[in-house]
């Protein structure tokens, strides 16, 4: 399969955000080390190839801004090698953000990674909440959170409501988490829908919703449209 047919989702975000543990939900299996120490589980950029629900995607997990056992300097060029090796294909910025008290430190990172990414970059990115466990353990919706959390709820609308949540902990529900980000990301950063298809494809790729739930559906060809999309 030709290289531009892939998704590729850049996982950015500060150290033990959980960019990892988020890979391994996007791709369904244990691709990415994770684990809670208090060192950097990711100190290189790291890739791995899968699907979710049949769609190709490369995913990149990238060292934590402000990890201390990294230089700013070496921090930054990983990650500016990771946008020069994927920027000739279909990218997707996920800036990995715990759904917890928003620090100073993490303002900080926020910032960095903007000024990384630059402002282009910036409307193909997406905010990733971690902890979803947490939030159904408290029994509070996304929304409520973020209606308790000033600085969460004003950069959330500074990226045009562009979020997602994952639960992280919760592995039988792994693939529906995935595929309805996916969904997501289709529909608003590549701007992509049914109705979409049905006019201009015939159709190549159709969004469904089905008893309450978005699901893909596939044909054989699929791949080709990330050759036209952009």
């Amino acid at each position: 399969m030709e290289p531009k047919a892939y998704l590729n989702l850049i996982l950015l975000g500060k150290k033990r955000a959980g960019k990892s543990v988020s890979g391994n939900t996007i791709l369904g299996r244990e691709a990415f080390i994770s684990r809670r120490r208090s060192g950097s589980v990711t100190p290189d950029n790291t890739v791995e190839s899968g699907t979710v629900d049949g769609f190709p995607v490369n995913v990149y997990d990238t060292p934590g801004i402000c990890d201390p056992e990294l230089s700013e300097d070496e921090i930054q060029q990983k990650i500016e090698n990771v946008l020069q090796r994927c920027e000739s294909g279909h990218c997707v910025f996920l800036l990995v953000i715990k759904a917890d008290s928003f620090t100073e430190e993490e303002r900080k990172t926020v910032e960095k990674i903007e000024k990384l990414l630059g402002e282009e970059r910036l409307n193909k990115t997406w905010i990733l909440f971690t902890r979803g466990d947490e939030l159904e353990e408290d029994n509070l919706t996304i929304q409520e959170f973020l209606d308790r959390n000033n600085g969460l709820k004003t950069l959330v609308e500074k990226y045009d409501q562009r979020y997602h949540v994952f639960n992280n902990k919760k592995k039988t529900a792994a693939s529906d988490q995935a595929r309805l980000l996916l969904v997501n990301i289709l529909q608003r950063s590549l701007g992509l829908s049914g109705e979409c298809f049905k006019r201009s494809y015939r159709p190549k790729f159709l969004v469904t919703n089905c008893g309450g739930k978005l699901y893909l559906s596939y044909v054989k060809v699929y791949y080709k449209l990330l050759q036209i999309i952009y």
